[in-house]
């Protein structure tokens, strides 16, 4: 009996547990055309990055939007002593505080380059190109370490990052290094925690906190992070403890702060107010913005640097695509739910990358409005990632099933080979037309040619006028009008180039009049008004409207001087003394 008991023991101390789960990982040491697929899509996807958006090194900045506040006009950029860091990371310049954001990173990147060159673009275009080929390596990486190492659902990826056509906002826009800056840190601190859930070592989890900071302080769209790497633990399938969720604590706790930050000093300025729009117009426009960014994944047609809020219809409601997307978004919703009680390992890819995806865009889907447009193409940046890991998983998926099943995959590689090819060619194309600014908002017009992007027409006019298009800025300046028939400032800049540049004073007077009628209280357009009647000879009508500028600005010496003039054609010289000798006190001052 003891002998059979001793045996019985032996048996059960050399047995395995029998559910212990054992995480394979293939060696690549082990094979030689292993390491050079792997280290060679590396450098491909580089490559084929910075080929894709090379054309970009040829561009400038986009000075009516954003390069212009950002670079151009930052003076904090011109000071990299310690004090001027300390400034960068401290707010110790307001005017940081006029761009609405917190991203001392990103400032700092630019400060870097303005120390390089200067105002000269070629060098900001190819920090940002570099970063966006080392975010397709990290993307490559991510997600060869995330599918247990498996290598095309990694090239698939990596390839899809690399060229999509709505990447080049994120790359081509010397403003947005926030995007490219933001992604390096993100990615890496994922990568982090995925080496840190195979051996659990400390070091690496403080290391993942320390690249979520810096990712945070590029931009505040890294706040869900700490989501993702939920997710992470949910693909796979760790256990939720105690100890996972106290782990996440310091993540949540620094988006909580980070978040708070940017909706504080976004809410100064550029988040509209509640009141705006109903409670179910928010919902159609983030269900509607959930869903089109799908489309434009498989489908990037029609891409714009802005896209307005949709136009209300005749029947005073939105569009039907708003009205039925929130429909859409809870049939998806639904069908993610029942996905997720199901224990296929199909399943769990698509519930992880569609969550991936939902995620990292949730925030900008505009629920909140901030801004004027509807969506942006370079908050596609991240969240495609998790569309992408789809793609890719669901072909090694088939690959490995029945050949009967191959042949789904043999699609879905061709498919993508082929998207690869075509996005390539869109991506390098895009790319030019973010040379300049009339190239890009002229592409943008094209998309829009309505009263939604007036202001577009009124940055494109400005820029005409530095190179000294008239013609052109003038044909811009009247499309505003016929948009916004109360815009004095459009009818003001009109009349300006008619007298100043087209000499045509008969019509500057006639559109600055127009604007006089839509804004009495334009002091500039009164001025103006003087001048134009002045050259005239009609001296009594030009002091009327000198004088009715002057109720409202008293301090303007050169509208001073010109009611002295106008005094002065009228014979009245102790009033034109008068005037003039004011002037004199008021340049003195």
């Amino acid at each position: 009996m003891k002998q059979q008991n001793i045996n019985k023991q032996a048996i059960r101390k050399q047995s395995p547990p029998s559910k212990a789960k054992t995480i394979t990982k293939p060696d690549l040491s082990k094979d030689k055309n292993k390491i050079y697929l792997f280290y060679g899509s590396m450098l491909l996807l580089f490559l084929l990055s910075i080929v894709t958006f090379s054309p970009m090194l040829n561009n400038g900045f986009i000075e009516t939007w954003d390069d212009g506040i950002y670079v151009i006009q930052n003076n904090i950029l011109h000071d990299l002593s310690w004090k001027g860091i300390i400034n960068i990371f401290t707010y110790g310049d307001k005017f940081q505080m006029l761009i609405n954001n917190y991203h001392p990173i990103t400032t700092f990147s630019l400060a870097l380059n303005y120390k390089i060159s200067g105002l000269s673009p070629t060098s900001y275009h190819l920090t940002n190109l570099i970063f966006h080929g080392l975010n397709a390596m990290l993307v490559f990486l991510f997600v060869y370490l995330l599918s247990n190492r498996k290598i095309w659902p990694a090239i698939i990826a990596g390839l899809l990052f690399a060229v999509h056509p709505m990447h080049v906002e994120s790359v081509a826009w010397v403003s947005e290094r926030k995007d490219v800056l933001y992604t390096f840190f993100f990615l890496a601190g994922l990568i982090v925690y995925l080496k840190y859930l195979e051996d659990k070592k400390v070091w690496k989890l403080c290391f993942t906190i320390l690249l979520f900071i810096l990712s945070c302080l590029s931009k505040a769209m890294a706040v869900p992070f700490p989501i993702i790497l939920l997710l992470i633990d949910y693909y796979q399938k760790r256990k939720f403890t105690w100890k996972t969720l106290v782990e996440k604590i310091p993540f949540f706790a620094i988006a909580l702060l980070i978040g708070f930050m940017s909706f504080h000093l976004q809410s100064t300025s550029a988040i509209n107010k509640f009141e705006t729009f109903t409670l179910y117009q928010r919902i159609m426009h983030a269900s509607y913005g959930f869903i089109a960014y799908i489309i434009k994944f498989i489908n990037p047609s029609n891409l714009s640097a802005f896209y307005p809020y949709p136009s209300i219809t005749d029947t005073g409601l939105l569009p039907v695509s708003f009205r039925i997307a929130p429909f859409i978004c809870a049939v998806i919703a639904i069908i993610l739910i029942w996905l997720s009680t199901r224990k296929a390992e199909i399943n769990r890819i698509i519930v992880f990358g569609i969550l991936f995806y939902f995620f990292t865009i949730a925030m900008v889907l505009q629920f909140l409005s901030v801004g004027k447009a509807i969506m942006a193409d370079r908050y596609s940046y991240i969240p495609y990632i998790g569309l992408s890991f789809i793609i890719g998983m669901l072909i090694d998926f088939y690959i490995n099933k029945k050949s009967s099943m191959k042949n789904i995959a043999y699609v879905l590689i061709s498919a993508s080979l082929i998207l690869t090819i075509v996005f390539s060619f869109n991506t390098y194309e895009r790319t030019k037309l973010w040379k300049n600014d009339i190239i890009l908002w002229s592409n943008a017009i094209h998309q829009y040619p309505d009263s939604r992007l007036s202001f577009i027409y009124e940055k494109r006019a400005r820029k005409y006028m530095e190179k000294d298009q008239y013609e052109a800025a003038l044909a811009d300046y009247k499309s505003i009008t016929v948009f916004e028939p109360a815009n004095d400032n459009a009818f003001e800049r009109i009349g300006s180039i008619y007298g100043q540049h087209l000499n045509d004073i008969d019509k500057a007077i006639e559109n600055l009049e127009k604007a006089y009628k839509v804004n009495p209280k334009n002091s500039s357009v009164l001025t103006n008004l003087g001048v134009g009647f002045g050259i005239k000879g009609n001296f009594q009508r030009s002091l009327d409207y000198f004088l009715k500028a002057y109720e409202i600005n008293k301090n303007d010496t050169v509208l001073l001087r010109n009611i002295s003039a106008g005094y002065n054609n009228l014979g009245m010289k102790e009033k034109a003394h008068e005037f003039d000798q004011l002037a004199r006190t008021v340049n003195n001052k």
